[in-house]
């Protein structure tokens, strides 16, 4: 975490399983993560989202389509969320390439990750949007891969990027 001073972790009971056993790391380290549950009907609470921002409150990071519900998670709502608290905010887009329009300027994000294989890239190659100015510390329990460049994956997640869906900004 890039403030030392906020150990609160925002987050979602539906969340992959990436993220909630990152979480749990985080929770073994001392941190204080809130997992909201979500409605009967897989939508998230924005009013609870709120109320469970405290000062500490480092992130909040929700994914923006669930895989296995379907549900869309008003991102942008959350975003303003977060600004309006101070709050830096993640969300997982994995599922959204080539179903959502992604345009991070107006998203409202701080950080934005996504999966290239969802998007005709090689399995293993990700990406994490940073917005320009914001504070991050690195994380990664993986790396990359040996044998593999540091400038293969770019390669292959740029032009799979471009032929995936030519609106994207």
């Amino acid at each position: 975490m890039t403030n030392p001073a906020k150990r609160h972790v925002v987050t979602t009971a539906v969340e992959h399983s990436a993220t909630i056993k990152f979480c749990e790391h985080l929770q073994k380290r001392g941190y204080n993560v809130t997992f909201l549950p979500v409605e009967s009907d897989g939508s998230l609470d924005l009013n609870l989202l709120e109320k469970s921002i405290l000062p500490d409150t480092a992130i909040v990071s929700v994914m923006w389509a669930n895989n296995e519900t379907g549900v869309i998670f008003p991102v942008e709502e959350i975003g303003a969320i977060c600004r309006s608290h101070g709050v830096l905010c993640h969300s997982d887009a994995v599922q959204t390439p080539g179903k959502l329009k992604i345009d991070v300027q107006n998203l409202g994000v701080d950080f934005l990750s996504l999966s290239g294989h969802k998007f005709h890239s090689p399995k293993g190659i990700g990406l994490l949007y940073v917005r320009r100015r914001t504070r991050f510390e690195p994380y990664s329990s993986a790396g990359i891969r040996k044998g593999i460049g540091a400038a293969a994956p770019k390669m292959f997640l740029t032009s799979s990027a471009s032929d995936a869906r030519p609106s994207w900004r």
